[in-house]
C-alpha cells in the first residue's frame, strides 16, 4: 500500500511540474506555450536623436559582459525585497546577450550613421577604430513601476587605450501597461537611451 501511495504521489508532483512549465497538453486548446520576445532597437535617428555628424571609422561593439541571473530563457523581474521572479509563460526568443548584443550595435549604426559597427567578437587580427565595452550589472523590471539599466562602460581606440574615464551609468524608464510587453518595452527603450548617451561621449571625444 505504501509503494502504490509513493508512486501516485511521485505521479501527480510530476504532472504538476509539467503543468506549470507549460510542457503538458490536457487536450485540445489545454497546451500553453511560452510567449516568445525580443529587445528591438531604434527605427532611425528621428526616434533615437541624431548625432551631429557621422563618424567614420570602423566603431566594435564588446566585449559584453551580464549578470548570471540573467543567463535563463525566462524574462526576470523584482518582486518585493531581494526577490527575483522568472516568468512562467514569457521567454526571450534568443540568449538575452546576444540580443542585447545586436539592439546596441543596431543603435550605435543608426545614431552614428555609420554601417560599419561589429560585434564582438571579431577576426583575429583585427581591431576597431573605436570599441565600446560594457559590463551589465543590472537589466531588469519591477513589473509595477519600471525597468533599470545599470552598466559600466568606456569607450578605446584601436590599440586598447582608454579614450574616457571608465563610467557607471544608471538609467529608469516608466513602464507603459502591464504584463511582459510592457517589460520587454521599457528595456528595449533603455537601451535606446544608453545608446545616444554612449555615442554622445564618442562624439564628445573625437571632434
Amino acid at each position: 500500500m505504501q509503494g502504490k501511495l509513493r508512486v501516485r504521489t511521485l505521479v501527480v508532483v510530476s504532472l504538476g511540474i509539467l503543468f506549470l512549465t507549460g510542457c503538458v497538453n490536457l487536450g485540445k486548446g489545454t497546451e500553453r506555450l511560452p510567449r516568445l520576445y525580443v529587445l528591438t532597437p531604434m527605427a532611425s535617428t528621428t526616434e533615437g536623436g541624431s548625432v551631429a555628424g557621422k563618424i567614420e571609422g570602423t566603431i566594435g561593439i564588446g566585449p559584453l559582459a551580464m549578470p548570471e541571473y540573467l543567463n535563463r530563457p525566462q524574462i526576470v523581474t523584482r518582486g518585493d525585497g531581494h526577490q527575483l521572479q522568472a516568468a512562467p509563460f514569457a521567454n526571450w526568443a534568443e540568449p538575452l546577450k546576444q540580443n542585447v548584443m545586436r539592439v546596441l550595435a543596431d543603435n550605435i549604426s543608426v545614431l552614428a550613421r555609420n554601417d560599419a559597427v561589429y560585434s564582438y567578437p571579431w577576426r583575429v587580427g583585427y581591431a576597431p577604430r573605436y570599441q565600446l565595452q560594457v559590463a551589465v550589472v543590472q537589466f531588469d523590471a519591477d513589473r509595477n513601476r519600471e525597468a533599470t539599466l545599470i552598466v559600466r562602460w568606456e569607450w578605446v581606440d584601436q590599440v586598447g587605450v582608454p579614450m574616457m574615464t571608465r563610467r557607471r551609468s544608471v538609467l529608469r524608464a516608466p513602464l507603459q501597461g502591464q504584463g511582459d510587453e510592457a517589460v520587454v518595452d521599457a528595456m528595449s527603450r533603455l537601451l535606446m537611451e544608453y545608446s545616444r548617451m554612449a555615442i554622445a561621449v564618442l562624439e564628445e571625444k573625437i571632434r
